[in-house]
């Protein structure tokens, strides 16, 4: 067969979800064989059904002349075509992609969509049911706007309507390129056609709306008429979307008011875009408003992206160790955390690139190599007064799912000829909690290779007790936030001291993080406490000041 370029390839399991998740959409679906017409049958077990001809499905008697189907696959583009039958009119929508066999081999078919037109038919934002036009103007998969269309309609209602100010809003679905990773590709169309209906529901005529690109969507409503709190209940309908103990699903919105309408549209939703991102990391914050300021962080968010693989090449992002002290005093190990610190020796905080990285999909690249620069450390360490000491590496929850962590940490230990006891694993307790059976699995690998695992920040999450009875961790780090709140201060001690007690009794080794006074210290350790870390012993410092702290607190 010849071969296509730039077509899209479906395995079996996924032509069958799409196909699923279009039937909501469309009145027919279909998949058909190009060099004969058939309608082909995907079976669950990988297997082909060939039924009638495409044309016998129509009641002809022969192959369309003018075919959308195979005009598809010969220009290789998805193409449109409007037909009249028994009186009434269809749209079909062609899109030629490759079906990978159970064989391994692929076989050029089209996806055929085909739209039955009615007097009633709903459309984004506008009665279109006598438009001609309507499947090259709206997504195949949601049935709302498409970009070009959206786009216009946007335009088109700035210029009809001046008297009103109107505000662009741009919706994103949270973390959603995992929903496909952790629940297949049907599940992630079956969330975007839900969210595309609820819009749908929620919108009246006069508002325009439509799918941007991928899981966003717009909307166009005048000012007077937007209140946060209406678009709250929508926004807890969505995350309804999905029951699953490990996932949810959840809406942010950046909401731009458009004090210039000549602006190009594309920058409004750029500013909506800039509102949403400074929201993105936040859990609880559903809506945010563009200010002038967010343009400067875009800028300086847009360097740290485009100098940060050439940052990495030399070499400028390092590795610096905040002492874990024992009760004795005695430095036992340390956290690696990391510093920028650029070619003119200006240290960039990690405040302003963590975060950008983590939403430019980055932040597992710069994790993979602190790790690495530890285990590099350690066997440096070798041989030397320092060989005792361990040192603690962090591991991002997005991490799981770029790398197979155990592996890659074995893999260092073995390339450095470390013992992996010495390279320790903090897991955040919110991500444990996220996913308790996955993490629980994760864990006892990590054991299995002889890594010893730190719950870090425990106390922040809201489920810390549950999780702890799952996940068989060697460490927990209990958050100084116990302690450092005037308000209840000696309940507040109660719970730190019977947290204290309860790890001792799981075998759980105690630090505990952010002390900064003596006084913390000598309270600490009549609760039991036997680990420390935090400014008054040191702050996070390079290697080489890290080694002369230790050599000061030995004495």
């Amino acid at each position: 067969m010849k071969s296509f370029r730039h077509l899209e390839e479906y395995s079996v399991m996924e032509i069958n979800g799409l196909m699923d998740s279009l039937r909501r959409s469309y009145d027919i679906v279909q998949l058909v064989d190009v060099e004969e017409c058939r309608v082909l049958e995907v079976k669950d077990d990988g297997s082909i059904h060939y039924g009638r001809e495409c044309f016998r499905v129509w009641n002809r008697n022969m192959r369309c002349a003018n075919c959308s189907g195979y005009q598809a696959c010969m220009t290789h583009c998805a193409t449109d075509k409007q037909e009249h039958m028994g009186g009434g009119r269809q749209l079909a929508h062609s899109i030629p992609i490759y079906l990978e066999l159970l064989s391994g081999d692929l076989e050029l078919c089209v996806l055929d969509c085909v739209k039955i037109i009615t007097p009633n038919h709903e459309s984004g934002g506008a009665d279109e049911s006598d438009d001609p036009n309507y499947i090259s103007t709206h997504d195949v998969l949601t049935r709302l706007y498409t970009q070009e269309k959206l786009f216009y309609e946007v335009r088109r209602r700035l210029i009809d309507d001046t008297g009103h100010t109107y505000l662009i809003i741009m919706g994103n679905i949270r973390n959603f390129t995992l929903v496909n990773k952790l629940f297949g590709v049907e599940e992630g169309n079956r969330i975007l056609v839900g969210v595309a209906d609820i819009l749908r529901e929620e919108c009246g005529p006069e508002e325009v709306y439509g799918r941007f690109r991928d899981d966003r969507f717009v909307l166009l409503v005048r000012k007077e008429k937007f209140r946060e709190e209406r678009f709250l209940e929508p926004l807890q309908r969505v995350r309804q979307l999905v029951e699953s103990p490990i996932f949810t699903v959840r809406v942010q919105m950046g909401v731009y008011e458009i004090t210039n309408p000549e602006l190009p549209i594309s920058t409004m939703l750029d500013h909506a875009d800039l509102a949403l991102a400074s929201i993105r990391e936040s859990r609880d914050e559903p809506i945010a408003w563009f200010k002038p300021s967010l343009m400067e962080r875009k800028l300086k968010d847009h360097s740290i992206v485009a100098d940060f693989e050439q940052a990495l090449k030399d070499h400028e992002f390092q590795i610096y160790l905040q002492p874990q002290v024992r009760h004795d005093g005695r430095v036992y190990g340390a956290e690696a955390l990391v510093r920028w610190v650029r070619g003119n020796g200006t240290v960039v905080p990690p405040m302003e690139f963590l975060g950008v990285l983590h939403q430019s999909d980055l932040l597992s690249h710069l994790d993979a190599y602190v790790w690495e620069q530890a285990a590099r450390q350690l066997a440096l360490w070798k041989d030397t007064e320092f060989e005792d000491l361990y040192i603690s590496v962090n591991v991002d929850p997005s991490d799981f799912y770029y790398f197979d962590v155990p592996g890659l940490l074995a893999d260092l230990c073995r390339q450095y000829d470390i013992p992996t006891e010495k390279l320790r694993v903090e897991i955040t307790e919110t991500a444990l909690v996220d996913d308790v059976e996955r993490q629980s699995r994760i864990v006892d690998r990590l054991h299995e290779q002889g890594f010893l695992v730190e719950i870090d920040d425990f106390g922040k999450g809201s489920s810390s007790l549950s999780m702890l009875k799952d996940i068989h961790a060697d460490v927990l780090k209990i958050d100084m936030g116990f302690l450092q709140s005037k308000i209840n201060l000696h309940r507040s001690r109660i719970i730190l001291k019977s947290v204290i007690r309860m790890a001792e009794n799981l075998k759980m080794d105690v630090i505990t993080e952010g002390v900064e006074t003596r006084k913390q210290v000598d309270s600490l350790k009549e609760m039991g406490c036997g680990g420390f870390q935090g400014f008054y012993f040191s702050r996070p410092i390079p290697v080489a000041d890290f080694e002369t702290v230790v050599r000061e607190l030995r004495g």
